[in-house]
């Protein structure tokens, strides 16, 4: 497309995800070093060097076709979960993974909750919002419920949560009516109840009391949200500098290049540095808002901000864990997590939201 601006322009929506990344993976590196995930930042690098790049040729040449195959993708998607129940790498007792050899693995249902959305974003938009078929809810709740589905069989609980902000999304935009909204929200409370009961396994209930108490048991259970709260609180203004965090560098923080690695962050770089991450962030996710105001259709309008939905569900969930507020769930914070597929797929959803700014700057 002629005239696009390039990705580091401060309006382009690549420019603050570019600039995440850039300290993510500097983040990781510090994470790593001295412990047998030293050379770990390299794996990720590679992985952002080719999600970046895919990313930017979808932005210059997917011109609206993605939408067109959503159906194709979305039931190739679903074939990849079935496959991965049945051939996947099982890790620590789930199978969300193919092998890639030194690449690591890839878990496609980071692919398939984007390609849900931008399945359900296609169908919605077919319709105005005072015109849209009664038994259109029901499709897209099915077209939601069955990758949720096949993702809580691998089990992965928070992966099958970051589905939810699509099933949140569909009352709000379509303006249903208060009684209808409150029979969802009751059916979800039941079927919680009923999930705590006979589906969610005892280390997932272990999570949850951990929330609730987390002084407890600091040696056990509570020991995790313990060792981030001490790593952040170490970090005061400026922080402790790039390998200077004892609680980081003596491997006290758990799982620290991913569902921790906000941790590791606020230890060596201080308020100032969160300050500048969730400043970025916020960019990130304002420009998402900014798309779907000016996109040129509905569908492009829907799946824009079900993307900032998604993106703000990472972010809060994986801070909120990190300092205690929300109970562990393991869900990646955008291009700060090491993780191929996580950021693969963030990248392929920036490159649609790159060409759906284009296009909507075009049209104005």
């Amino acid at each position: 497309m002629s005239g696009m601006p390039s990705p580091l322009s401060f309006r382009n929506i690549f420019f603050p995800a570019m600039l995440l990344a850039c300290l993510g993976l500097m983040n990781i590196y510090s994470a790593g070093r001295n412990t047998p995930l030293q050379f770990l930042w390299i794996k990720h690098a590679i992985w952002l060097g080719i999600s970046f790049a895919l990313g930017i040729l979808v932005r210059q040449r997917e011109g609206g076709r993605a939408f067109h195959w959503s159906i194709p993708m979305y039931l190739l998607s679903l074939g990849s979960l079935i496959l991965i129940l049945l051939v996947g790498k099982t890790i620590g007792g789930s199978t969300r993974w193919f092998s890639l050899g030194f690449l690591g693995t890839f878990q496609p249902s980071e692919l398939a909750k984007w390609i849900t959305l931008l399945m359900v974003s296609h169908l919605w938009g077919q319709y105005q919002p005072d015109r849209t078929p009664k038994y259109l809810g029901v499709v897209l709740s099915a077209v939601i419920l069955a990758p949720m589905v096949l993702i809580f069989l691998q089990p992965d609980l928070g992966m099958a949560l970051s589905f939810l902000p699509v099933f949140i999304l569909i009352p709000l935009i379509k303006k249903l009516r208060l009684k209808s909204v409150v029979i969802v929200m009751i059916l979800l409370s039941l079927v919680g109840i009923g999930g705590w009961k006979y589906v969610l396994k005892p280390y997932q209930k272990e999570r949850v009391m951990t929330f609730l108490n987390p002084s407890k048991d600091l040696k056990g259970p509570g020991y995790q949200i313990n060792q981030s709260r001490i790593a952040i609180g170490n970090g005061g203004l400026w922080g402790r500098g790039i390998g200077g965090g004892t609680q980081t560098q003596l491997n006290f923080i758990p799982v620290k290049t991913t569902d921790f690695v906000f941790s590791v962050w606020a230890e060596e770089h201080g308020y100032i540095g969160v300050c500048v991450v969730l400043s970025l962030f916020g960019l990130l996710i304002t420009r998402m808002l900014e798309i779907a105001t000016r996109a040129r259709t509905l569908e492009e309008s829907y799946f824009a901000i079900g993307a900032a939905c998604i993106f703000s569900l990472h972010f809060f969930v994986n801070v909120g864990m990190v300092i205690g507020a929300l109970p562990n769930k393991g869900m990646a914070l955008p291009f700060f997590s090491y993780g191929g597929s996580s950021t693969l797929a963030f990248c392929l959803v920036l490159g649609l939201l790159g060409s759906i700014q284009h296009r909507g700057i075009s049209k104005s």
